[in-house]
Formats: C-alpha cells, structure tokens, sequence
C-alpha cells in the first residue's frame, strides 16, 4: 500500500462506531523503517495513536477504542520522521549519485513496515521525468537531509 493513501483517511472507533478524525500524517521509525504512529486532526485537536493498534481497511482505518490517543508532544521521538518531512528528500547512493527526490513509500498494512521507496528526478512541473523502485533493504540511512540508498544510478 502507498502510505500517501493513509492521508486524509476516516479514522473509526469500532467501539460506538463514532469517527475520531482523519489521518493527517504518518511518523515513521527512521531506524527501524516503520510506521510508529498515526497523526490524526479530530474535533478536540490533533493527536497521535500507535500504528500496531490500528486496521487499515481499504476505505478507512479503525481502532478498538479512542483511549490508545495520545497528544502529540507524548509521542516525539528523535527517530520519527513526518511523512511530510520525507516527502522530496533527496535521495543519493554510496557513489553520491543524485538518485531523484523522495516520492512515495509502499509499506505493509499488516505492520508497517517499509518496503520500497520511489524516487523520482526530471520532468516539469511533476510531468514525465524518471521513477526508480528501490527496495527498503537497500536504504542505508535517512537523515536530516538525505537519504541515502545502495542503489546504482539510473542509465
């Protein structure tokens, strides 16, 4: 699944059938390369929930209970990353060939994990341009201003 699909999703509570909110971001383990937690925008503010204790469906994502929210501040940790803080990180192998611009991550619905990155360069304006899959075994690092990958450079 492509973990921008996550945004904006209804979050459930399977307890009253009440919404909580939507998911407005994800924070990923950048040490583990998985998804921690789900940032949510509900009526009373923003907050965050575990990933474990959440079921993606293909419509919306439900939890047994509203008691596993959390504020956000509870949660940070210097290893998470926002998806949006990933989203266009420049992504370079072990060369320091520039690879593209971080564009989408596909992880697992069972538990998070990430397992292959996209990268995209060129093109104008979003349009055309060139896309590389790389698997997550092959990311070395994600830091604060690039990731950077085992990969060769596109021909």
């Amino acid at each position: 699944m492509k973990v921008s699909k996550l945004k904006g999703m209804s979050v459930v509570n399977l307890a009253d059938g009440a919404r909580i909110g939507r998911i407005e971001n994800v924070l990923i383990d950048t040490a583990a390369l998985q998804i921690r937690s789900l940032v949510l925008t509900a009526p009373g503010g923003e907050s965050t929930f575990p990933f474990a204790s959440a079921r993606i469906g293909p419509d919306a994502v439900t939890v047994d209970g509203a008691e596993s929210l959390q504020t956000t501040e509870s949660t940070a940790e210097s290893v998470l990353r926002s998806l949006d803080e990933l989203d266009g990180m420049k992504v370079v192998n072990a060369d320091g060939a520039y690879l593209g611009d971080a564009r989408e991550l596909e992880i697992s619905e069972a538990d998070g994990a990430l397992e292959e990155l996209e990268a995209h360069r060129g093109g104008v304006l979003g349009m055309g341009g060139t896309s590389i899959s790389i698997p997550v075994a092959s990311i070395r690092a994600i830091g604060p201003d690039f990731m950077t990958v085992d990969a060769p450079a596109p021909d």
